[in-house]
Order: structure tokens, then sequence, then C-alpha cells
């Protein structure tokens, strides 16, 4: 014989399994004696959860949500600012690494290539060993590059956020 599961049991005391499935779980309660009084146990559940109530929220509830909010947006506004800060910095050392790369004369830029290829050269069996990519140094730069910037912008977005 095959008893009704508790997802079943729950409906049926709660109300919510309706239709087809209802009433034939309705009649087979009324033939399995351990069926209906595991359906009798959760109609009291369900007549004494009914009857409670929700708890008053606390007086500051509103308040406490909404200053988190608050504090919260302020912290994504200070990070965009912070990016957006970011953002024209960088393209500004680039382009004067780009200029001062420029103006000087070719051959000195052909002399500290053909050094720049020899240090690389050199230093290549090195970065092998230790598994170093460059890609990590260079990302460890833009992070010391972003930290230093957001430590600078932050005073100015403490005295706007003060006024």
């Amino acid at each position: 014989m095959t008893h009704l599961t508790d997802m079943q049991l729950q409906g049926l005391a709660d109300g919510t399994l309706r239709g087809p499935e209802g009433l034939a779980a309705r009649e087979h309660c009324d033939d399995c004696g351990l069926c209906s009084s595991e359906l009798r146990i959760y109609a009291a559940m369900c007549t004494q959860l009914s009857a409670m109530q929700d708890p008053e929220a606390p007086a500051d509830f509103t308040a406490a949500v909404l200053a988190r909010v608050q504090a919260h947006e302020y912290r994504l506004a200070t990070r965009r600012d912070t990016l957006l800060a970011a953002v024209p910095a960088c393209a500004a050392a680039l382009v004067a690494i780009v200029g001062a790369a420029m103006s000087i004369p070719v051959s000195v830029l052909l002399s500290a290539l053909a050094t720049a290829r020899l240090v690389a050269g050199a230093l290549t069996p090195v970065f092998e060993a230790v598994q170093l990519p460059l890609g990590i140094g260079a990302f460890v730069f833009l992070a010391v590059i972003l930290t230093v910037l957001s430590r600078t912008l932050r005073p100015v977005h403490a005295r706007i956020a003060e006024s």
C-alpha cells in the first residue's frame, strides 16, 4: 500500500492540494489510518500557525534599512568615481610615455631597444624558471596605481559627503 507523501499531506491540511489529486488524497486518508493521523497532525499545525501573528518590526527598522542602502549606494558611487578618475589618469600616463618615446632620437631609441632585447633575452630563462609571467607584474603595477589613485580621491569624497 502506498502512503501519501509529506507534501501531499501538507497540501491537504492547508488546502492547497485541490482538484483530482486532492480528491484522491482525501479518499486515501479516509481509508488509511496512518495517513489520516498524519493529516490530523498537519491540520492542527496549520491551525496553530494561522493563529500566530507576525512580530512587530522594530521602530527604527525602516530608518536602519534606508541608512544601509544609502551607505551601499555611496560605496558604489565612490567605486565608480574612482574608476572614472583612474581611466583618464592611465590614458594620460600612456600619452606621456608615448610622447616621451617620440621625442627621443631614433638612434637612441634603437640602442635602447637593443639593450632591452639583450636584458629580456637574459631574463627570459629566469622568468621561465620562476614561472612568473610578465602579466602578473603588469597587474600588480596597475593595482598599485589604482590603489594610490583611490587613496588620493577618498578625502575629496569624504569632504563632499560631510557637506
